[in-house]
């Protein structure tokens, strides 16, 4: 993909605005060009959480995407467990180790479900002797019979990027309200301008780091023609934008979670 200087409007509206601005400043007036689910986490009470100095963020991006589908289905948001879903996919797959891939995160949850956070608060270090208590085991099984479904838009390959088809489908996803679990090969020193991650050559890229993509902002001004906003647990900014080329260079893995309308959600306590 060729990249494109930024104009100096664009420039100018980036120095001036802030992030949580960033998305409607000068946005399109046809409103599937720009997609924000910030709003929808903060109604529910979502915010962004921090994974400190432990290698868990594709679990925090699992289990925040298995929070929104929750509280999409009930209306009403409920912090669920990291840990919980770190220790389940260990269990399913017969592994002890601190984080995981989506896959194998989403086969702790079949197995296991996931408790809610206050049943088995995440720790500052991993503990491989885990053993949840019986309360958070039997409210996360109720978890795992809520109807969430996993979907796949690329699985988990580290030599490609993202095709058009796959950028097309996750915007479409997006579109529809759903955020987008995203695995990528990551900036070994990560450089962010106005809350937008640069580009970094493949020797600058190390496998990998996961974030949680919650919208999108079409802008040709953008190398690739635009940015993904993404919920980031690791450094940098909590919130901040990775443009397309990136994401079409380093996606590794993109899938998604919602649940199935036809099964009810069992009541279970915040």
């Amino acid at each position: 993909m060729k990249i494109h200087l930024l104009s100096l409007r664009t420039a100018a509206c980036l120095a001036a605005c802030s992030l949580a601005s960033f998305l409607s400043a000068a946005a399109p007036s046809d409103d599937t060009a720009t997609v924000d689910l910030r709003p929808a986490f903060a109604r529910w009470h979502l915010e962004p959480r921090a994974q400190g100095g432990r290698n868990t963020c594709s679990v925090f991006v699992v289990s925040g995407a298995l929070e929104y589908a929750l509280a999409s289905q009930r209306d009403q948001g409920t912090r669920l467990s990291v840990e919980f879903l770190n220790w389940a996919s260990n269990d399913a797959i017969g592994d002890n180790t601190d984080g995981g891939f989506f896959s194998d995160l989403w086969k702790g949850f079949l197995k296991h479900g996931i408790c809610p956070e206050a049943d088995l608060p995440y720790q500052d270090r991993f503990d491989p002797q885990l053993n949840p208590p019986p309360g958070a085991r039997d409210n996360a099984s109720k978890l795992a019979t809520t109807g969430l479904q996993l979907h796949w838009i690329k699985p988990w390959d580290v030599t490609t990027g993202l095709t058009d088809a796959h950028l097309k489908e996750i915007k479409r996803v997006l579109r529809e309200k759903w955020p987008v679990c995203g695995g990528f090969r990551w900036p070994k020193a990560a450089h962010w301008e106005k809350d937008v991650l640069q580009m970094a050559p493949p020797e600058g890229v190390f496998d990998g780091h996961s974030v949680l993509l919650v919208g999108f902002r079409e802008d040709p001004a953008q190398p690739g023609g635009g940015v993904f906003l993404i919920r980031n647990s690791g450094g940098g900014p909590r919130d901040g934008f990775m443009t397309y080329e990136y994401a079409g260079h380093y996606m590794n893995d993109a899938a998604w979670i919602d649940h199935d309308p036809a099964k009810p959600t069992p009541a279970v306590r915040p």
